[in-house]
């Protein structure tokens, strides 16, 4: 069946929102990163995903690297996509570093039709109704990945912006 899908990039113009930690053992975000996810977006395991965890031993530093998505579902139209992507080293013995994460959020709405004359429904109705449900979802996203970028600083000890 056909259908109509909006897509609403959450943190745009920027796309996505960048963090860089140097200190020591900056590889515990891959621990932590999954168990913010889940909690900060109140994403059940059966909506969470880890796509990628990499690591390359064969030179000091080690390099490392992680990938996770998770999907909030907002009602039977609409779904929060979060994604985290962590890529960093880390010296073997003396346990400094560096990692750069990177957190970005879309909203997407699937709106089904079958022919022409509901697929003119539906799209007037998005823009007349539903695009202030929309409106509501992005605004929540916002704070919930800043929420989430607030977290991954105290868990590093980042200090400022």
């Amino acid at each position: 069946m056909p259908e109509l899908k909006l897509k609403a990039d959450i943190l745009a113009p920027q796309h996505e929102k960048i963090l860089k930690y140097s200190g020591f053992h900056p590889s515990r975000v891959l621990k932590f990163i999954p168990t913010l996810i889940k909690d900060v977006f109140k994403i059940t395991s059966t909506n969470f995903y880890e796509d990628f965890i990499k690591w390359d031993k064969s030179v000091d530093p080690i390099g490392f690297y992680g990938a996770w998505r998770g999907v909030d579902v907002k009602d039977f139209r609409t779904n929060l996509w979060v994604n985290v992507k962590v890529q960093g080293e880390q010296e073997e013995k003396s346990k400094k570093g560096e990692v750069t994460i990177r957190i970005s959020g879309i909203l997407m709405t699937t709106l089904p039709y079958t022919n022409f004359l509901e697929k003119i429904i539906s799209r007037s109705y998005s823009y007349l109704y539903y695009s202030e449900h929309r409106r509501r979802y992005i605004a929540e996203a916002k704070r919930l990945l800043d929420i989430f970028e607030s977290e991954v600083r105290k868990q590093l000890e980042i200090i400022g912006g």
